[in-house]
């Protein structure tokens, strides 16, 4: 609910429905086009049509933004990491691996923008996704307290997935891209990939 000061703001008249997810979209298009220090909300007062003061009923900062649009991706992590139990089993870790990438891929061009613009980095909005992925970490180490081998392995197999993903042509199949990003991630972490050959059962239904 908007708050007394930003209602007073817009003269006492409620935008029109529609508008916060107006300004949400616009934002998303500037964010991932141009980076999140470069936009003002000036300017994406201007694109919208709408004073500023109608932008403040809604979002009285770019941070409140910026949560905004991380929200479904923080709530997604939040559930993945915390409904994942701490397993130094090969078979558990590939699986975090791949419901992250699955994660990831649902909102390429946003996830983009809250892990590679580096000035999203350390921001209040983003403090919560630093959290999880410290907690991503250990679990994809298998340790509570991973040593530097560890450590490095996990962030490396992250760093196949932001790979494998981010840099992607346009025409790249998306199914072969996260096979070949998991093969890749798993090859990083030390636990074997999924298995691409076609299995007995299915090689007999094929004769």
């Amino acid at each position: 609910m908007a708050s007394a000061a930003a209602t007073a703001l817009t003269g006492g008249v409620t935008p029109p429905a529609g508008t916060r997810e107006q300004i949400l979209s616009t934002a998303r298009e500037l964010f991932v086009s141009q980076g999140f220090a470069a936009t003002t909300t000036r300017e994406l007062a201007e694109r919208l049509g709408f004073t500023k003061a109608a932008l403040y009923y809604h979002f009285r900062t770019k941070d409140d933004l910026l949560k905004a649009l991380a929200a479904p991706f923080v709530d997604q992590m939040r559930a993945l990491v915390t409904g994942t139990p701490l397993s130094a089993s090969p078979a558990a870790r590939r699986a975090l691996l791949a419901a992250y990438i699955d994660i990831a891929t649902a909102d390429l061009d946003l996830i983009r923008v809250l892990t590679q613009d580096p000035s999203v980095n350390h921001r209040p909005a983003t403090a919560e996704h630093t959290d999880l992925s410290r907690r991503l970490l250990q679990l994809l180490s298998g340790q509570d307290e991973p040593d530097t081998t560890a450590r490095a392995r996990a962030r490396a197999a992250l760093g196949a997935i932001w790979a494998g993903l981010v840099h992607a042509a346009p025409d790249d199949d998306p199914t072969a891209v996260r096979a070949a990003t998991l093969a890749a991630a798993c090859g990083a972490l030390g636990v074997p990939a999924p298995s691409t050959r076609p299995s007995l059962v299915n090689r007999a239904a094929a004769r």
